[in-house]
């Protein structure tokens, strides 16, 4: 063979080894999930057909993979994915191929909360920064959900925006098309476009899940395992804005009274409101938000419970001005750590008096660095007073309130007493230092703008402290390092906080501890190891906060004196165990000891867990525990003196059917025992709760929950008595809550949904026992004396919250609300009647104090 010739047949053979790498190469990057996408001039009819010529034109994307129930397995029906883009607007067309088209899962349900059923999502991370991502959902029925993703695998289904999808179905399954505006997403100004891309599709029969990159189940990680979107060219930002006005009229019947004895006769109070939301894109990666005069009437009632503990209840934030775009406020490592020292909690504002005013930035500087400010402005308008026989009268007169400008109603509406008006602000910056290593810098301010005491203080310092309302200052420096895959973790958060104003005298927190202006406290939590991975995972954590430590003028702190330290070892299967398709068991140790200079031991707890999802997909699971050498500085208010706590014992187990079956129910069981020492009680107690999800036809859904249960604590504090004694009693409370939720889908855009609670509780006291004790000795169980308090401190209360709300979303940002809503109130029992200690359901309930709204409200969002 000449030179020549073998020069030739060795060129042949590279160019077919090119050939060959270049086509493995391109296969392998689709099967990573590159997604292309094409530019077109004519926009798709959204239909969800996926009958237009432009989709003909775009390279369908099959390459899907199987990661529930078996992981890395070929999905069992075929996907197609095409995407085609515009100057203004994101499509992405989906036929989901089914070889049972019958048997696809289409239920009908509220927009942002489509049930179980068949479903798409496209995720997409369009700053590339491998840790946002906005998905939007398509369920089969056509219901759509929006979810924000941050810190790679956090998630809100709060975040709310302005975009359409439309399902259909077909002979061979059902397809989808979205239309995303690109004004929702924030991306870089560039040439070329280079964003996260994942495709997800959830087969509701099987309960499968199949992705269109591979995100292992075992790996802490979610948006930065997503595949690649290319082809986006010529994209510009521009800013964007849309205004959102609303009209709002309601017209309530309450009672003139304020006493619960007197609950009629009854008022009739109309009312109206206006207001304006504004959103303004300042750039495609930062936008602006403001509100005037939010009314949020169409929200659901707070459930009601009984809280006998001497911590604040945690309530979730529903209104959405708070609940969009909130994902930088979340508290660093909240995926990985309970701690409760959260600098910023929304439901702080507006929950006193009314919100005049907000305004709200948020986004990304640059691909590495997030910002997020919000400003609040409250207000509370006072009625005026009035004398003589006419202060008797409901004040009817219609008058013009500056700190209530844009609400109209009678004066009759507004408290007697004016709420302080306050300002709140609160500012955080994260910077990516490196892929998988963020920080933090947060601050925030509750400032008073007055007092409640008129426009003079009095001279007198008694007098003067009670005008005063104090506020404070935060500030808190976090991180999040993990490693590349996820796994490995160390998280926390440094926080500081100031006392601004308030009473010159200062105030006593419920553990003694006394708080004036200017005092500064310290906190800080952090949370280290293996959280992801099998089948071994573990981790650390640890809490302290500082006894002056005052983080809840802004956020939310459950209580301070108090350090903690925590250690887990997990195993865990998510991929399947033998018959079992999902497993998981930790053993978690706990302890607990006060920060001041007393270091008083708390609590000891260990705490086993197991959840297993069984064949059919049924969940099942158990934890019991125990808490031993205990004792609590906060159960004698305003001292500081430790009472000793008995040891407690518990065991709860559940069960949950498969959610994708027409009928699903979840029970809650558990047993638990208090061992206290002489003359105080050993208890046992028991509870339940039962929780039913009902879905006779695509367009109807039931959901009904019975929760009967009982708490079992030691001896309670009732009040102190001279010379340092202190009345303590016995409890037996037992609460039963029952839900019922109602939800009829005319159309995807047309619901109704009825919401009821009816709340009941009974609270028996006895035997009582006296403690003496001076300001700093140990209260011992077994050296309390039994005593006759000569009265009984037993209670019962029950109550109904009721809503319907009709919500019309007749097109994209345009939505009528009609709500009717009641709150029901029991006629408070007569002392020493059997109610006040024997009957559990209400007798009175109906012959209370009863307050029914009807409300309307419209809204329509333009863009200019």
């Amino acid at each position: 063979m000449s030179f020549r010739r073998l020069l030739g047949s060795l060129a042949r053979s590279l160019a077919c080894l090119t050939l060959l790498l270049s086509l493995a190469a391109a296969r392998a990057e689709q099967a990573l999930g590159s997604f292309e996408a094409v530019r077109t001039s004519v926009p798709p009819q959204l239909d969800g057909r996926l009958d237009d010529e432009v989709w003909a034109a775009a390279p369908a994307y099959t390459r899907f993979v199987q990661t529930f129930p078996q992981e890395g397995a070929e999905p069992t029906e075929r996907t197609e994915v095409r995407v085609v883009y515009d100057d203004q607007t994101l499509y992405v067309g989906i036929i989901n191929f089914d070889s049972q088209p019958e048997l696809v899962n289409r239920q009908l349900g509220r927009r942002g909360q489509p049930p179980e059923s068949d479903i798409v999502t496209v995720s997409i991370d369009s700053t590339h920064d491998r840790r946002t991502a906005y998905s939007f959902s398509v369920n089969a029925g056509g219901t759509l959900r929006d979810t924000l993703y941050f810190d790679d695998n956090k998630s809100s289904n709060d975040w709310d925006a302005i975009w359409d999808g439309r399902a259909a179905q077909r002979p061979d399954g059902w397809s989808v098309e979205l239309a995303i505006p690109l004004r929702l997403l924030r991306f870089p100004s560039a040439p070329i476009q280079d964003w996260g891309f994942a495709v997800r599709r959830e087969i509701a029969r099987r309960s499968e899940v199949i992705d269109s990159t591979l995100i292992p189940r075992n790996a802490n990680a979610f948006v930065s395992r997503f595949g690649n979107l290319t082809g986006m060219r010529g994209l510009e930002p521009h800013m964007d804005v849309e205004l959102t006005p609303y009209v709002a009229s309601r017209a309530s019947r309450r009672p003139l009274s304020s006493d619960p004895f007197l609950p009629r006769p009854r008022l009739w109070e109309p009312s109206a409101d206006v207001g304006l939301d504004v959103k303004l894109s300042l750039t495609s990666q930062l936008v602006l938000n403001a509100t005037v005069n939010p009314d949020f009437g169409q929200v659901e009632a707070d459930e009601l419970i009984l809280n006998l503990s001497t911590f604040e209840a945690f309530f979730p934030e529903k209104r959405p001005f708070f609940t969009q775009g909130m994902d930088i406020f979340q508290p660093a490592g909240s995926d990985v750590s309970d701690s409760s020292q959260m600098l910023f909690y929304s439901r702080r504002i507006g929950l006193d008096t009314p919100i005049l005013a907000a305004t709200k930035l948020t986004g990304a500087l640059s691909r590495n660095v997030q910002i997020g400010l919000l400003d609040a402005v409250v207000m509370g308008a006072s009625a005026p007073s009035r004398s003589g026989e006419d202060s008797e009268q409901p004040d009817s007169r219609y008058q013009f309130h500056p700190t209530r400008p844009l609400h109209f109603a009678p004066n009759s509406t507004l408290p007697q007493e004016p709420g302080v008006p306050q300002n709140f602000f609160m500012a955080i910056s994260r910077a990516t230092l490196v892929p998988g290593a963020t920080v933090g810098l947060s601050v925030g301010a509750a400032t008073p703008l007055g007092h409640r005491c008129g426009t003079v203080l009095p001279e007198d310092p008694g007098l003067r402290d009670e005008c005063l309302v104090a506020g404070g200052n935060a500030a808190a420096l976090d991180w999040n390092l993990r490693t590349q895959d996820g796994n490995w973790v160390f998280v926390g958060q440094l926080a500081g906080s100031q006392i601004v104003g308030g009473p010159e005298a200062g105030q006593l927190r419920r553990d003694g501890t006394l708080l004036r202006p200017g005092d500064t406290g310290l906190g800080t939590y952090m949370t280290a190891g293996l959280l992801g991975g099998d089948p071994f995972r573990f981790s650390v954590g640890y809490e302290y906060a500082s006894p002056r430590l005052e983080l809840n003028a802004t956020g939310f702190q459950t209580t301070q004196n108090q350090q903690s330290a925590k250690a887990t070892v997990e195993f865990v299967r998510p991929s399947g165990w033998g018959p079992l398709h999902t497993f998981s068991t930790s053993l978690n140790a706990y302890r607990d000891w006060t920060t001041d200079s007393r270091s008083l031991h708390i609590n000891d707890q260990l705490l086993l867990l197991s959840e297993a999802t069984l064949p059919g997909f049924h969940v099942a699971g158990f934890k019991i525990g125990a808490k031993f050498n205990r004792q609590d500085i906060r159960e004698i208010p305003l001292t500081g003196i430790p009472i000793e706590r008995p040891d407690y014992q518990y065991l709860t187990a559940w069960g949950e059917t498969n959610r994708n079956l027409p009928l699903s129910l979840r029970l809650d069981a558990y047993v638990n025992r208090l061992v206290a020492p002489a003359p105080t009680l050993s208890k046992r107690g028991q509870g339940a709760a039962l929780s039913t999800i009902w879905r006779p036809m695509p367009n109807l859904e039931t959901q009904f929950i019975a929760d009967l249960y009982g708490v079992l604590e030691g001896p309670r504090w009732i009040k102190s008595l001279p010379d340092g004694r202190h009345l303590l009693g016995e409890q037996d409370p037992i609460v039963l809550s029952l839900t019922l939720r109602q939800l009829l889908v005319l159309s995807p855009r047309l619901t109704l949904q009825l919401y009821a609670q009816l709340f009941t509780a009974t609270n028996r006291f006895g035997p009582f026992y006296e403690a003496t004790s001076g300001s700093s000795a140990r209260v011992r169980l077994a050296e309390l004396v039994p005593t006759d308090p000569g009265f009984d401190p037993s209670y019962h209360e029950a109550a109904l919250n009721m809503n319907m709300v009709l919500r019309w979303e007749y097109s994209p940002g345009a939505t009528l609300f009609l709500v009717y809503s009641r709150a029901q109130q029991e006629l408070p029992p007569e002392e020493g009647s059997a109610e006040l200690s024997q009957l559990l359901l209400p007798s009175r309930l109906f012959s209370g104090a009863a307050t029914d709204t009807m409300f309307i409200k419209w809204s329509h969002a333009w863009g200019l």
